[in-house]
């Protein structure tokens, strides 16, 4: 009998490692936007201009990650903890502009 090329593999259990790209993407954005959100205030507004598209996008990749944790269970505490950090950074970069505390923001218009 001749010999196996790749050897004997039997009783080997090959672990694929699964990720959740869109879960992990909304949690580093909303990292991202919170920290942008919170600096707003010292910066005159110019950090919400990062931080409210960055927020936006959060938030869809979150619920993307967190549709995708449903059917294959990963990545479902990323895609809550990218939710917490999004809502509220993106309500923080948008109060401010709607309440007319930055009435400069409008200037342009």
């Amino acid at each position: 009998m001749p010999p196996h090329a790749y050897g004997n593999q039997q009783g080997r259990v090959f672990a694929v490692a699964q990720n959740n790209a869109s879960a992990t993407a909304g949690l580093v954005l909303g990292i991202i936007a919170m920290v942008f959100s919170i600096m707003a205030p010292f910066f005159f507004l110019i950090c919400c201009v990062f931080s409210i598209p960055l927020a936006f996008l959060g938030i869809i990749f979150s619920h993307i990650g967190y549709s995708n944790a449903k059917t294959t269970g990963v990545g479902k505490r990323q895609a809550i903890a990218g939710l917490i950090l999004n809502w509220p950074s993106l309500l923080l970069g948008l109060i401010p502009i709607v309440s007319g505390l930055y009435p400069e923001f409008f200037s342009w218009i």
